[in-house]
């Protein structure tokens, strides 16, 4: 059936197929075309998710319209499903992901140019999808594991008592290094733009930063604040990376599988607790800060 759906959207046969890692709620196919180009497919498979979101695709398809203007380099969209098929055919970005050489100053840079100009999009008044929290501050637990259990307090009543005011730009709300392709040294790729909303600016900066954290740690992470908060006209608050923090971390941190599927495989829970220990430790150490 998804071959099908490929081949008529494209009017091409298929050569090939082949399945892609890192989906976690979608499978990622990529079909080489007899034409020799290669496209690729997202078939959402998570139930849940498409019961909740029922508009997925049809938010992916805007998001990848909308960014379609920017310099920024991106899948184009080619065709979208229909209700008995949750899919999304899009074109192939060259390059790979690299998780060995994001850590480096020269690909942080890029990490954060480009989402700056990411943030820079004109928004068009009938794209509807907007920012929202992925964790109830109402009911947010403090991990057994953790031996920061003051930091940890004093972020969730910071988070729950505090709301910065903020201009809602288009980001990508998933913006990570498994999302960001590159070829040689130059980053060729911004991939998953099914999150993709208006909403604040640092919020995508914090939710990059909490990965660069875990993956690198929180020097390499500070980097890339420092040099996206030079691009642009934001004021730095921590609330975004308190609220990005309390996104990612919980009882159950583990290593994220789509590190493993880019063959970075050199982190374990107990580092990542470590990491995360540091870096709400240090986030918190800011709220006293004059």
């Amino acid at each position: 059936m998804l071959e099908k759906f490929v081949e008529d959207a494209t009017g091409k046969k298929i050569r090939k197929s082949a399945s892609l890692k890192g989906g976690i709620s979608s499978e990622m196919m990529k079909f080489e075309l007899s034409s020799g180009e290669s496209v690729v497919l997202r078939h959402i498979t998570n139930s849940d998710w498409l019961n909740e979101e029922p508009d997925l695709i049809e938010h992916e398809k805007q998001s990848l319209l909308i960014i379609k203007s920017m310099p920024v380099p991106t899948p184009h969209f080619l065709a979208a499903g229909t209700p008995q098929i949750e899919a999304l055919l899009m074109s192939e970005l060259p390059g790979r992901v690299d998780l060995e050489m994001t850590q480096s100053p020269d690909a942080i840079n890029q990490l954060a140019t480009t989402l700056h100009a990411i943030h820079q999009t004109p928004i068009m008044e009938s794209f509807k999808w907007t920012y929202s929290s992925y964790v109830d501050l109402t009911n947010v637990s403090i991990p057994s594991w953790t031996t920061q259990h003051q930091a940890w307090s004093m972020a969730i009543n910071f988070v729950q008592t505090t709301m910065p005011k903020f201009h809602p730009v288009f980001i990508h709300r998933d913006y990570h290094p498994t999302n960001i392709l590159w070829a040689g040294n130059q980053l060729s790729g911004v991939a998953d733009w099914i999150n993709a909303c208006k909403g604040p600016a640092l919020v995508d900066v914090a939710h990059c930063r909490m990965n660069l954290v875990m993956l690198y740690g929180l020097e390499i992470a500070d980097q890339f604040v420092d040099a996206y908060l030079q691009l642009s006209n934001e004021t730095y608050t921590p609330y975004w990376d308190i609220l990005g923090f309390l996104d990612f971390v919980d009882e159950e941190l583990d290593v994220y599988g789509g590190w493993t599927d880019s063959g970075y495989s050199i982190l374990n829970r107990t580092i990542l607790q470590q990491r995360a220990d540091e870096y709400i430790h240090n986030l918190t150490s800011k709220l006293d800060a004059p």
